[in-house]
């Protein structure tokens, strides 16, 4: 049987000694339970997140820490995120330097002494510096985790495995809501809110477990010389052992033209973002969901979901926590929904469908609020509560599950850490003012302050229509060669950039024929 030409070639059309079930193939089971134990890097965001609204509802918090409200909450919320400005440039270089299993290995144990400071905390200052600890290790793990999963995941579980990877989030969210829900009934003593604190341990333990067996990157192997160990992983894990595998073959052949094209082009530093057309649209891209994932509105929401619902009257502690445990779950829902859908549906239709639904919900909010503070109606105060479970679906859909995999996706490997750093950063500056600014504004002009995220909205679904790409049914290294070969995604831009270079049967197959009987556990170790 001819093999497929790479000119015209993609993955799915290369054999490949794999079950079509994954759960019935030993080596795509591995594959997915290592993709699956880096979904806890991103399970702590959310928890953190459903946590600090959890919190401003328990008496014993608010007493310990005096009541909270303004510019004091403000930097309570912003000290998660103002390290992580400065933070993704450190674990980039560790990433480039020592791997990524490294970088999630400290960053695992940073924030494991963070919820301990956190949860121990006897002052503002060491509760906030609990905090600020988590933050710095909230790098290491959120940009390494989404790199290592593309890069180690088999190309036909990849888009699903890496859009599911931030829909985590909400599992994080769920368990932190229902657990200060039920930290209400734990009596008036501080465990009510140091229990909570403490519990953030729990998905950076089991991160450092999962290391154990998590494989490193095929890609950083190959980059640092190691291309016999990154056969052995792709074929244990891809092939179940067989290194002369068609698809396997095909995939170490793009890593390899990739990094040597990569290399040519000396794409490996910062400045190369600003120096052609592709690397320029992928920055604006990169900035556009770096702010687009604080600032459609759900910030407000998702820290302070305790004042917004007071503003339109509803102040029984009970009942926020229903609200914001019940809110959890839907964003959950949606979020696997929508990851779900993104490789049958394509990645540009689901930022659009979001991002107009963003912007349709957010200007019913701001009326409704408007209307309540106009009135005083109950009814009209109400009527919000389902309009944010509907925003929140929207926002679900797509800005949950999409950034960061999408951003890992459409970067080449020598920019990919580099660019996730500047994802991160400018979404940690953003965040962090947007925190600290959020209930002062909030305090200040109420209702009104809405406006800011409309206009905002509006301008997110222009970017989005004009620059960004459908990506589906491509391999990673196929996605980042979009940016520079066209523009809206179209499969024989990338087949005749990978076309030109050597065919993976006339090339790597010759170069590995001899190497079938590798030992891949003595190689892997």
């Amino acid at each position: 049987m001819d093999r497929p030409n790479t000119e015209t070639a993609t993955y799915s059309q290369f054999q490949n000694n794999t079950n079509g079930r994954w759960w019935l193939d030993p080596g795509l089971r591995a594959n997915v339970l290592h993709c699956c134990s880096l979904y806890f890097c991103v399970f702590y965001l959310g928890y953190d997140a459903s946590l600090l609204n959890g919190l401003q509802n328990i008496p014993q918090w608010n007493a310990y820490f005096g009541n909270p409200t303004g510019n004091y909450l403000g930097l309570i919320s912003a000290s998660l995120f103002l390290p992580a400005i400065v933070t993704p440039y450190f674990s980039s270089a560790v990433n480039s330097r020592f791997g990524r299993k490294p970088a999630l290995w400290i960053g695992s144990i940073i924030l494991i002494a963070g919820a301990i400071v956190n949860s121990t905390a006897t002052s503002s200052g060491t509760f906030i510096g609990g905090r600020v600890l988590m933050g710095v290790a909230g790098s290491f793990g959120k940009i390494t985790a989404i790199a290592l999963l593309q890069e180690i995941a088999h190309p036909r579980l990849r888009p699903l495995l890496s859009c599911i990877f931030y829909a985590n989030y909400y599992a994080g969210s769920i368990t932190a809501a229902w657990f200060t829900y039920g930290a209400l009934e734990w009596g008036k003593n501080d465990w009510a809110w140091r229990g909570p604190c403490l519990f953030q341990i729990f998905s950076p333990l089991v991160v450092l477990v999962a290391l154990f067996w998590i494989p490193e990157s095929p890609r950083w192997l190959v980059h640092h010389g190691h291309k016999d160990k990154a056969l052995a992983l792709l074929a244990k894990y891809h092939s179940n052992g067989d290194v002369n595998d068609e698809l396997v073959l095909h995939e170490l052949h793009e890593i390899c033209s990739a990094l040597e094209l990569e290399e040519k082009d000396n794409r490996a530093t910062f400045s190369d973002f600003l120096k052609t057309s592709g690397n320029r649209r992928r920055l604006l891209v990169l900035f556009t969901m770096a702010i687009g994932t604080n600032w459609t509105g759900n910030g407000v929401i998702t820290y302070y979901l305790t004042p917004v619902l007071r503003l339109v009257g509803i102040k029984n502690v009970k009942q926020i926590a229903g609200i914001n445990g019940g809110l959890a779950i839907w964003n959950l829902i949606l979020a696997f929904s929508g990851a779900l859908s993104a490789e049958r549906l394509g990645r540009r239709s689901l930022w659009l469908i979001s991002t107009a639904g963003c912007l349709v919900s957010f200007i019913i909010i701001t009326g409704l609020s408007g209307g309540f503070a106009a009135s005083g109606e109950k009814a009209t105060g109400l009527a919000t509560i389902p309009i944010l479970f509907i925003f929140y679906g929207f926002y679900d859909f797509c800005w949950t599950p999409l950034p960061f995999s999408y951003g890992a996706e459409i970067l080449p490997y020598h920019m990919r850490l580099k660019g996730l750093s500047i994802l991160l950063s400018v979404q940690s500056i953003l965040q962090a003012f947007n925190q600290y600014v959020n209930p002062v504004a909030l305090d200040a002009i109420h209702w009104k302050y809405y406006f800011v995220y409309v206009f905002l909205d509006a301008v997110y679904l222009v970017i989005i229509f004009f620059f960004f790409p459908e990506t589906r049914s491509l391999t990673i290294e196929e996605v980042s060669v979009i940016f520079d070969k066209d523009r809206l995604g179209i499969n024989p831009a990338v087949a005749t950039e990978f076309g030109q270079r050597t065919r993976p049967d006339e090339g790597a197959k010759a170069e590995h024929g001899s190497e079938k009987n590798i030992n891949i556990d003595e190689i892997e170790g």
